[in-house]
């Protein structure tokens, strides 16, 4: 049996996954601040509450039906991108807020997901949903905190890749770029006034050349890459095409 855990399930991306990954083989958990779309098994959590996340990753884990368990996979997808502005035009709550979900988040998520799982002998994965926002050639004005945040998980993912190098039954930790897609921070992104996001046009005009992919176009590429564990180099980054057909 595969053991799987999502957040950001409620919609989006994260929905997708759930419906891609989804097989009799397999178990998901998905975690998010309230249900949404999701009609699977749902734990309730908020990752800008970042003692009772912590607490609730730690039931859920202890809760988990690990017998006759195969691998464990986790998939840190919950994000925000808001709110797009010029950095001395945010507030302090605008800047706690996203560097606490998006950032502080993934670190909450990695260390309770390594020690959940730090004695098991097994294939063991975890997945941080990045973006090309990472890169240092793809800052955006407006974009400071997001940018930020996606560039902090990238390295937080290959130094743990380093410190996994040390542990008896070392966990594979690598980021996902999922490029573009379609989802409600790509609306969110379209509806910015051109005075606080001065490259919306851009974004506007990949929506009209319909070149933006659907959620499960992505899913099917992250479904391969999870199938292809034996194959991942700790601490990569991997990108949407690298996983466009099976491996």
């Amino acid at each position: 049996m595969r053991q799987l855990f999502i957040t950001g399930t409620s919609r989006g991306f994260g929905l997708a996954l759930t419906k891609q990954l989804e097989t009799e083989n397999t178990q998901i958990k998905g975690l998010s601040r309230s249900r949404g779309d999701f009609r699977g098994n749902h734990v309730a959590c908020d990752l800008n509450q970042t003692k009772s996340a912590s607490e609730t990753l730690d039931q859920t884990f202890a809760q988990a039906n690990w017998q006759d368990c195969e691998s464990i996979i986790f998939v840190a997808n919950s994000g925000i991108l808001k709110s797009i502005d010029f950095l001395d035009h945010l507030s302090i709550n605008d800047i706690q807020n996203s560097l606490t979900i998006n950032l502080t988040g993934s670190f909450v998520c990695l260390q309770r997901f390594l020690i959940a799982t730090r004695d098991f002998q097994l294939p063991k994965l975890f997945v941080q949903i990045s973006s090309g926002a990472a890169l240092p050639e793809r800052a955006k004005p407006s974009w400071s905190l997001y940018c930020s945040a996606k560039s902090g998980q990238e390295q937080l993912v290959r130094t743990i890749a380093k410190e996994q190098s040390y542990a008896p039954f070392p966990a594979k930790v690598v980021n996902f770029n999922p490029s573009v897609m379609e989802t409600g921070m790509q609306e969110l992104i379209r509806a910015a006034p051109k005075s606080a996001f001065p490259e919306v046009d851009r974004f506007i005009e990949l929506k009209e050349k319909d070149q933006i992919k659907e959620p499960a176009a992505v899913a099917d590429a992250l479904a391969n890459l999870i199938d292809s564990y034996d194959k991942l180099h700790n601490g990569a980054t991997y990108q949407y095409s690298d996983f466009l057909e099976p491996v």
